[in-house]
């Protein structure tokens, strides 16, 4: 069975047959289960998609985006296809991908001509 992870982007069919994809956003770590209380439920949050604040204040707001997000509970993991991985929430490229810089040369040491 497919364990999500944070910065995963996944694909859920529900058994409704309906489609949702989004980036994992958040997963909920395993919590022990206490005598007389209902069992703690497990979930991650899918983020599937973003809108700008309006004239943002950042000292008061956490985020610059409005986030949409869907709980998926751990009963449903099984129905997720993993698609693809990215760096972190701010970058949204593949960690796995080769970063080719280019035809950078290095500064070489050459003698100052003194005359």
């Amino acid at each position: 069975m497919y364990d999500p992870q944070v910065n995963d982007y996944v694909r859920w069919t529900t058994e409704l047959g309906m489609i949702h994809e989004g980036w994992v956003y958040f997963k909920a770590s395993p919590v022990e289960h206490k005598k007389g209380w209902n069992p703690p439920a497990r979930y991650i949050s899918i983020e599937i998609a973003t809108k700008p604040r309006k004239q943002c204040d950042l000292t008061t707001f956490l985020h610059k985006k409005i986030h949409v997000c869907l709980c998926c509970y751990e009963r449903n993991w099984h129905q997720l296809e993993y698609i693809k991985r990215r760096v972190s929430k701010q970058d949204d490229r593949d960690p796995d991908e080769v970063v080719s810089y280019g035809a950078y040369k290095s500064q070489q040491y050459r003698p100052l001509d003194i005359q």
